[in-house]
């Protein structure tokens, strides 16, 4: 990490301009975190400002006067900048020397790029660094980790087995509840109606509580999913990516004491989505009326994360093994690995939306649906 060019850790923050205000100054200087900025004219460095010189200003007259002053009141001229091509250990000892907390990062033609911080100087020497947010998705084939530009463990073939497996589950659940429905049939208990006859809504002269019948056995079929969601493996990874993301972004180390006691559930996941979108389906068919949809949408801004943290725990995640919390494990540590030697790693486009594993995903769920439909077709043809 030493070696790691400093041009891999910039921060993109808001520059100050040198026909800026004092006022804005100290916004910018607000917003970035950081007690000092480089004033960039040109895209050259010409000066900084810092919090301290600020201060002095407005201590010194009246405050409302000097934020509508020009910044260069408080501009330094001595500024002290690092070629993107010096390593992090050498703009440590620029810093040293100079004091500085904060150093503006310029290109060999003398433009400016971004800046580097003391805190990510030093976090870097101390192979500490860390992304500042991580999203993952459970797979049949491990743990899948990702910073939106930098990704690990389980690959593309994973993330499409994901897909399928979702709607092989969704399968499944469907052919269970039809599955109960034709042994009922086998009792003639509704006779001289079938409650498979019901769900294909092929029920001549049916009464009036056919369809309700028709309607509650087809959700009957979303608690058989999640029950094979609790149950198979995924759900076991899907606790171990969460447990992973959680210890990155607290700063912990990735050691299986220390990961295994992170919560299983992430107000990040996207099972809050989920939980949601199935919450407004049920009000929505419970209500009709424009007045009912507001209510459901009145409903789901106030609950749709209280829901998706108790469809996680109790549905979609399960305590991991100790197989399931390794795959996650070694997922992170390639992921910091990866981070630490690029931390400044950009991808735009669809490289961005590649990376969050959404594609692969619906791209398995896809060719899934169309090799359900081509058998329904091909065993339609025979009975």
């Amino acid at each position: 990490m030493q070696d790691t060019p400093v041009g891999n850790l910039l921060r993109l923050v808001r520059v100050i301009g040198s026909e800026d205000t004092i006022g804005k100054a100290a916004e910018l200087l607000r917003v970035s975190g950081l007690p000092e900025l480089p004033v960039v004219d040109a895209w050259h460095v010409v000066g900084k400002v810092t919090e301290s010189s600020i201060l002095n200003a407005l201590t010194a007259e009246d405050p409302k006067s000097v934020a509508e002053q020009p910044v260069g009141k408080v501009v330094s001229q001595h500024v002290v900048c690092a070629n993107r091509h010096m390593s992090i250990a050498q703009v440590a000892e620029v810093m040293k020397d100079h004091d500085l907390a904060v150093i503006p990062v310029i290109d060999e033609y003398g433009r400016y790029l971004g800046v580097a911080a003391r805190s990510d100087i030093t976090s870097a020497l101390c192979l500490t660094i860390r992304p500042p947010g991580v999203a993952g998705m459970a797979t049949p084939l491990g743990v899948y980790l990702t910073t939106g530009h930098i990704r690990a463990g389980a690959g593309d073939l994973g993330l499409f087995l994901a897909g399928v497996l979702l709607m092989l589950m969704r399968v499944a659940a469907v052919g269970i509840v039809y599955g109960g429905a034709w042994a009922v049939d086998q009792m003639h208990i509704i006779r001289p109606w079938t409650l498979v006859g019901v769900l294909h809504g092929m029920v001549i002269s049916a009464p009036p509580w056919a369809y309700t019948l028709r309607t509650v056995m087809l959700a009957a079929a979303i608690p058989v999913f999640m029950i094979l969601l609790r149950v198979l493996p995924i759900s076991g990874y899907h606790a171990a990516e969460h447990q992973v993301v959680h210890a990155i972004e607290n700063g912990e180390p990735l050691r299986s004491p220390n990961v295994a006691h992170m919560p299983r559930v992430h107000p990040r996941c996207g099972t809050n989505i989920v939980a949601a979108a199935i919450l407004f389906l049920m009000v929505a068919e419970i209500f009709s009326t424009e007045t009912a949809m507001l209510i459901a949408i009145f409903v789901l801004v106030f609950t749709w994360r209280i829901l998706g943290a108790y469809t996680q725990f109790y549905i979609t995640t399960k305590s991991p093994t100790a197989r399931q919390l390794e795959s996650g494990i070694k997922a992170g540590e390639s992921l910091l690995e990866e981070y630490r030697k690029h931390p400044g790693y950009r991808v735009t486009g669809w490289r961005r939306i590649w990376n969050t594993g959404m594609p692969q995903v619906m791209l398995g769920a896809a060719v899934t649906m169309a090799v359900e439909e081509m058998v329904r077709t091909a065993a339609g043809r025979f009975f």
